[in-house]
């Protein structure tokens, strides 16, 4: 619900089928709509709200196309494990609302489209663009084994765009932990999964190249991200393990540790107790190259 701040009225009763968790209000610039986000079930949609006068009215949002899924989908039956989200991104200055739509397939991937919605003087709502996103280091990631992580890793792209937080409202914007642009992912561990970051690199011919950097099991005590491995796609469609010898420095967690780039191509090497870095290792498109620093 909205609450008035000063009187403590309810303004607007939303939805009672959630938990506290799973809810988030996006301001637009004036203040004078709110973008409301919710999961119920196995999706999370958003609804939009104006402000007249003390109170808040809905606005009915056009029929959002779905985002277009690829062609390994048709082959996969509908089942529990696909969800469907979309999720408020950015008010922009014009007033226009950005959304993401989403459908995640633990056995497919993911396929998601960026749609504005803008609104005239009278609240009426309608589609200005819809674009279908580019393939990036989310959708690489969901296709690596599920094995790796205690849990699909649709789970942990849910983990870390949050940054672990429980509650959407506490969580940093989600490019923090999620920099699709860059090829770049961080997700804090939860006690039983150990932290990991991943990056994503490129062959001179596009194709992609994972790194996969996780720390110490939590209950060594011991922090650091110390052990690296690649993944290349493969002709079924998912990431599987490449060897371990396209990269010159080997694993040892007693002397050092690895930082994958966020942005660049170049993996750093630091000792694991001072964070000295000890090698630099640039990706040149087709094999890792060792400099010193």
């Amino acid at each position: 619900m909205i609450i008035e701040v000063a009187t403590g009225k309810t303004v607007l009763p939303l939805d009672s089928d959630w938990s506290i968790g799973d809810l988030e209000l996006f301001w637009s610039r004036d203040s004078q709509r709110v973008a409301y986000f919710a999961k119920n079930a196995n999706s999370c949609s958003t609804r939009v709200f104006f402000r007249n006068g003390s109170s808040f009215n809905e606005i009915n949002l056009p029929e959002l196309p779905s985002p277009k899924l690829p062609p390994k989908a048709a082959a996969t039956e509908p089942d529990a494990h696909t969800t469907r989200r979309v999720e408020p991104m950015q008010w922009l200055e014009t007033g226009d609302l950005v959304l993401e739509s989403e459908v995640l397939n633990d056995a497919w991937g993911r396929a998601a489209a960026k749609i504005t919605i803008g609104f005239d003087q009278e609240n009426r709502a309608s589609i200005r663009n819809v674009e279908q996103e580019k393939v990036s280091i989310v959708d690489y990631f969901l296709l690596m084994p599920a094995d790796l992580f205690e849990g699909p890793p649709s789970v942990w792209l849910q983990h870390a765009r949050t940054g672990g937080e429980a509650y959407l409202c506490n969580a940093e914007p989600r490019e923090k932990y999620v920099d699709e642009k860059n090829g770049y992912m961080s997700c804090g561990g939860d006690g039983a999964q150990a932290s990991f970051d991943v990056a994503l690199f490129r062959h001179r011919d596009g194709r992609p190249l994972l790194a996969l950097c996780k720390g110490e099991e939590p209950e060594l005590g011991k922090s650091g991200l110390v052990y690296l491995t690649f993944f290349e796609l493969a002709a079924d469609g998912k990431m599987h393990e490449a060897k371990r010898s396209i990269f010159p420095i080997a694993d040892n967690d007693d002397r050092w540790q690895f930082e994958l780039p966020r942005e660049g191509r170049t993996i750093l090497v630091r000792t694991l107790k001072s964070k000295r870095v000890l090698h630099k290792i640039i990706w040149n498109g087709e094999k890792f190259e060792k400099q010193e620093p």
